[in-house]
């Protein structure tokens, strides 16, 4: 009908009519809040799903089975051995936030994330290569690795515990991205 009115020769030199300006309000294109609204319900119901199928089989709260099985020393963590590139943005007894930063052409120190975690990228660092390390008489020695050469952004990764690793940023742009890790599992 929209497009039947727009077409409509009698209707292309007249005036706006209440009936085509009501169109028009409800066209996706000129109406700013039905765009936003569109985009809030295609994100939550990305990260809900995501969020669910996450901790679909955790266990219950209170329990830290993945800190029972860890095995890397505290300064390995990603704040004390790669300050420059992650950020506590928030951190209680139950959640650490952190702000994940790589500039361009620049590699971050070996590191772990001892918990469980969803990662945010909000700009990728690309193309890049994740290294994963292993200890080999007595030094860390890359054991695994991959070339990202696209992310996507502004979608939630759940990730689980990691052991040394560390990323190469190949591109010249720097990257961002916030992790949110959970220091206590639950269901």
């Amino acid at each position: 009908m929209l497009a039947l009115i727009e077409l409509s020769p009698e209707f292309s030199n007249s005036p706006p009519s209440s009936l085509s300006t009501t169109i028009n309000n409800l066209n996706p294109k000129n109406n700013m809040n039905f765009k936003q609204l569109l985009i809030g319900l295609v994100l939550g119901g990305i990260l809900g799903f995501g969020a669910a199928k996450y901790f679909a089989n955790t266990t219950t709260i209170g329990s830290t089975p993945s800190a029972t099985k860890w095995t890397w020393p505290d300064s390995l963590d990603a704040v004390k051995a790669a300050p420059g590139n992650h950020y506590v943005v928030y951190e209680d007894s139950t959640v650490r936030v952190l702000q994940v930063l790589l500039d361009g052409h620049k590699e971050e120190p070996i590191h772990t994330h001892q918990w469980r975690s969803i990662m945010w990228i909000t700009k990728p660092a690309v193309p890049c290569t994740i290294y994963q390390y292993d200890l080999k008489n007595g030094k860390f020695a890359a054991t695994d690795s991959v070339t990202v050469p696209y992310m996507d952004t502004n979608i939630g990764f759940p990730n689980d515990p990691e052991g040394p690793t560390g990323i190469k940023n190949l591109g010249s742009e720097n990257g961002i991205a916030y992790r949110v890790e959970f220091k206590k599992e639950f269901k």
